[in-house]
């Protein structure tokens, strides 16, 4: 047979033509092309095309990581916070593959980003995450879903639904508070991670104990029985199943590596078996068992309730899985409005996270900073020992004003979420408040953002800005909220209205739309543990004086330098009040 490359000799020796070399050069041709191709558009072509390249920012550091490298590789926040100091409040910086990133810490821009939160939805690689991670509840959802579930969970956090489970935030902060105390005097139980070169595990009456772990058992069983009315019972016995997969969870989705980042933005490798994705697989399918079980056994007793004329719902509990499903199962709701199961099951983790870690997190943060301010604890403790109530209301707790300053200065300095991103979901024009100068020396008072541009709000630079807060911004003072004790002056006061935060002139639980549905209830469960261990211990910073630092990949904990392989914690050392 004639060969279809005629004009190329055979090859005797090895009894081959040229055709597999010639099928070699197109393949390395071929190759090459894609990559040349891949590099024209994603590092020439998308930066010609860039509509905010005039944006000022710091030089790109790696054409394949951007600027990822040192943003990992830095504490939560702390390079935005940096380039803000040296660019200004608006600029860009690079992320993986090239891709350009604006971050804006300015009050006008923030203002329009989240008052048209349809216009700026979460990036798509980011809600995925979250899907993946908690399904498409009320913090995930976008658009008309969104809406549709905060229409059915609204009446979940009244003011009403809060004074109904204050009962159980005493009830577990008392259970934390008696574990505590019980830590100290037995020796047999696990408190904090060793540390062999410091003889510090008792102390005059206390005890090094790792608070983080305690504090999250405390909000677990919180959220697990005023959420769904399941109790955990994290406190009181050492295993739990649903427990362990939402912990083994929420722990793998937080594990970020080179894996998991390309996995998170190349399509398709998040369907590879890594260790880390086999782990979230098989607990959310745990979490998922359990929770449409506990769903179903709801439903059933709503419809028992109705069918015997129970209006009130005092036999179905007054949990916030109850009252969503009693509101989704309302028959003045319409069916289009109503939440699937899948919709229904996705708040049970949302709830977690945000009703657990979060919290948990956010007293982790408090019981750090008024060790480091023994004066702050001194006087948080003289006002809660005044109280004459072992358990006041909502509203009497509410009005204690050194205990709202201590809480609110926490969650402005270390707010559990560092910042997150948007996207515009259409060409817009964003307005600054602060003009920045260009990279062509001109000034710029509005950014011209394309469709698909991403967008960072860094939460904790705008709650720790000096322009907002004064020169002591990044200092802890509880008494800056008190008007008796001089509070703020009529400029910084003007300047922290404009921050569109849900609550208290900060971003800690967003604004606009998107706002935290549960701030109201997060900061209930916050003050009544507070109160409750403030009024029975005292907490001090270890003689040997640890460095803690900040680690985040959804919430940002603490940790010891030098004892990395114990993994996040925050040992203090935990007396008992009558003995201090």
């Amino acid at each position: 047979m004639p060969s279809i490359y005629p004009s190329i000799p055979m090859l005797p020796s090895l009894g081959l033509g040229y055709r597999a070399a010639d099928f070699a050069v197109y393949t390395l041709a071929a190759v090459g092309s894609v990559l040349a191709s891949a590099f024209a558009y994603l590092w020439l072509y998308k930066d010609w095309v860039l509509t905010h390249k005039n944006l000022p920012g710091p030089p790109r550091e790696s054409w394949f990581w951007g600027n990822l490298s040192s943003i990992i590789a830095a504490e939560p926040a702390a390079m935005h916070a940096q380039w803000a100091r040296t660019h200004g409040l608006t600029y860009r910086y690079r992320m993986l593959f090239n891709s350009s990133r604006i971050c804006t810490a300015d009050p006008v821009a923030l203002n329009y980003i989240l008052t048209h939160s349809d216009k700026f939805p979460k990036p798509e690689l980011t809600r995925k995450f979250l899907v993946d991670l908690l399904g498409n509840g009320v913090l995930v959802a976008e658009g008309a879903d969104h809406r549709r579930q905060r229409r059915v969970l609204n009446p979940c956090f009244s003011p009403q639904s809060i004074r109904d489970v204050m009962p159980v935030f005493y009830d577990k902060a008392e259970e934390l508070r008696e574990k505590l105390l019980g830590l100290i005097e037995d020796d047999s139980e696990g408190i904090a991670s060793p540390t062999p070169a410091v003889k510090e595990d008792t102390v005059a009456g206390g005890r090094k104990i790792d608070v983080m772990r305690f504090l999250g058992m405390c909000t677990l069983d919180v959220i697990g029985v005023a959420g769904f009315s399941y109790d955990f019972k994290a406190l009181s016995q050492p295993k739990n199943e649903l427990a362990e997969a939402f912990s083994k969870m929420f722990s793998a989705g937080q594990q970020f590596n080179a894996v998991a980042i390309m996995q998170a933005f190349v399509p398709g490798m998040g369907k590879i078996p890594t260790e880390r994705s086999k782990t979230m697989w098989a607990s959310q399918a745990t979490t998922q068992r359990i929770g449409r079980r506990l769903i179903q056994e709801k439903k059933w007793a709503i419809k028992q309730a109705h069918t015997t004329g129970l209006e009130k719902g005092d036999d179905i509990g007054k949990d916030l899985l109850s009252l969503c499903i009693r509101a989704n199962m309302a028959a003045d709701v319409r069916p289009e409005q109503k939440l699937t199961d899948d919709e229904v099951l996705a708040q049970i983790t949302t709830f977690m996270l945000a009703g657990n870690e979060t919290s948990s997190t956010a007293l982790t943060w408090i019981l750090y900073l008024i060790t480091q301010n023994p004066e702050t604890q001194v006087k948080l403790r003289k006002e809660c020992m005044a109280v004459q109530d072992e358990r006041p209301s909502v509203e009497d707790i509410t009005a204690l004003p050194y205990l709202g300053g201590v809480v609110h200065e926490a969650l402005r300095l270390l707010s559990p979420v560092q910042g997150t991103i948007r996207e515009a979901g259409e060409d817009v024009v964003i307005p600054l408040g602060t003009p920045v100068r260009g990279r062509d020396g001109q000034m710029i008072d509005s950014v011209k953002v394309s469709k698909g541009s991403s967008i960072f709000l860094p939460i904790s630079v705008i709650n720790t800005s000096e322009h907002i807060w004064g020169p002591d911004a990044k200092e802890f003072k509880p008494e800056r909220y008190s008007a008796s004790e001089g509070g703020m002056d009529e400029k910084l006061r003007a300047e922290q209205n404009s921050i569109p935060g849900v609550w208290g002139n900060i971003l800690s639980f967003l604004g606009g739309r998107r706002g935290c549905i549960g701030y109201q209830f997060a900061l209930a469960e916050i003050k009544v543990i507070l109160f409750v261990l403030i009024r029975s211990m005292e907490f001090e910073e270890l003689a040997s004086k640890p460095k803690i630092e900040k680690k985040s990949s959804v919430v940002m904990r603490p940790r010891v330098v030098g004892e990395e392989t114990a993994g996040l914690q925050l040992p203090l050392m935990v007396k008992p009040l009558a003995q201090s």
